[in-house]
């Protein structure tokens, strides 16, 4: 297993040949990258680094309703992923977030199990698999598909090429009240990425406005106060437990720190410094 990362907010605004050498140096393997050109992986694999994942675009257009929509991003999605098969790239990182939200997630499932299915399969027949995120969307209606169990369950049994696997984020499991570990005990197999990234929890928060958050002022940033995402480490996350589950499933992949903390954002100082502490963590795990 290696230790990886996503690209954070300031760092885009770096040379992405001096970022990767950045990375590089202070002992990072990998990197995820937006679109998968020839010279993006050419620079990444010249510092040293593997290309972790690759963004498949078009899911939203998937999920439309509309026949013209879905096969707009059905045209996205397959030069993507040919793009990533051209340039030996072989996972690609998605979440499900649907067009319209109030259809609900079983009738946008309805739409899913239409659309997806063949995106997979072109997956797999490149030797691409797509790695489905479990963020579950934003408030109040949180309507992106597969972050839970029970859409897992759902998505693999009506997909199941090898095109379709899991990004683990335990972080997005721990806020939404799952189980995390007995999330991964039951879908280990499926996992071909995973973000490092931690959720902590505020009593006192809880305790003033609930789960409804604060009336007064807006909660900070990557949360709603009485949850937030923090770098691994600084959670309730039982990384040893993460990392010796995957083990037994004979993982061998990337532990890609997703940076999303309000106390390491908005500069290159304090990225740099969330990122280095995140690598310093998880170095005591992964291996």
């Amino acid at each position: 297993m290696k230790i990886g990362l996503r690209i954070p907010g300031t760092a885009r605004q770096m040379p992405f040949a001096d970022f990767c050498k950045w990375c590089a140096d202070n002992g990072f393997e990998a990197i995820d990258i937006g679109e998968a050109t020839p010279e993006v992986v050419k620079t990444a694999r010249d510092a040293g680094l593997e290309i972790g994942t690759a963004d498949l675009p078009g899911t939203r257009e998937l999920l439309s309703a509309k026949k013209s929509t879905q096969k707009s991003g059905a045209e996205k999605a397959k030069s993507a992923i040919q793009a990533a098969a051209d340039n030996d790239v072989h996972i690609m990182f998605c979440v499900f977030v649907p067009e319209d939200a109030s259809l609900g997630r079983a009738k946008n499932f309805d739409i899913w199990k239409n659309t997806v299915p063949p995106i997979a399969e072109f997956a797999e027949s490149k030797g691409v698999t797509i790695a489905v995120e479990g963020w579950p969307g934003g408030a109040p209606t949180y309507p992106a598909l597969g972050c839970t169990p029970e859409m897992w369950r759902a998505m693999f049994a009506e997909c199941p090429s090898s095109g379709l696997g899991l990004n683990y984020d335990p972080s997005h499991l721990v806020r939404i009240g799952i189980d995390h570990i007995r999330a991964l005990n039951e879908f280990a197999s499926y996992v071909k990425h995973v973000h490092g990234k931690d959720t902590a929890f505020d009593e006192e928060a809880m305790y003033l406005h609930g789960n409804l958050g604060p009336s007064f002022q807006g909660p900070r940033g990557f949360g709603e106060d009485w949850w937030r995402y923090t770098i691994p480490g600084d959670g309730v996350v039982d990384w040893l437990k993460v990392v010796q589950r995957l083990e037994d499933e004979g993982f061998d992949g990337i532990f890609s720190v997703e940076l999303e903390d309000y106390r390491y954002w908005q500069s290159w100082e304090a990225e740099s410094e969330g990122l280095l502490r995140s690598h310093e963590f998880l170095s005591c795990f992964v291996r």
